[in-house]
């Protein structure tokens, strides 16, 4: 998630941060979400894609054919739904529906 999330908002240096990554699957589908931090390295732009929109819930979906994909993140100020992006069972076990 971390190199498809970089490479799809064009900034490096980032982590999950602890406590801040769910994952599970239905049927053949896997899906995940995270909250990213700055990481070591981090430069005062990778820091600025964080605030906003990088300081909420991301999440990703992986099928067989396309890979991970980054499909969208929670609003700012961030709303803690991950029901939008992920089937409301998974939702729900991650406490975030």
């Amino acid at each position: 998630m971390t190199q498809t999330w970089e490479h799809a908002k064009r900034v490096s240096h980032i982590q999950p941060k602890p406590g801040n990554f769910y994952y599970g699957s239905c049927g053949t589908t896997l899906y995940a979400a995270v909250r990213f931090e700055a990481g070591a390295g981090a430069t005062g732009d990778d820091r600025v894609q964080l605030q906003d929109e990088g300081s909420g819930l991301q999440s990703f979906r992986f099928t067989p054919s396309t890979g991970w994909w980054f499909v969208g993140s929670d609003g700012y100020p961030a709303t803690d739904d991950c029901s939008r992006f992920a089937p409301v069972a998974l939702a729900r076990q991650w406490n975030c529906s």
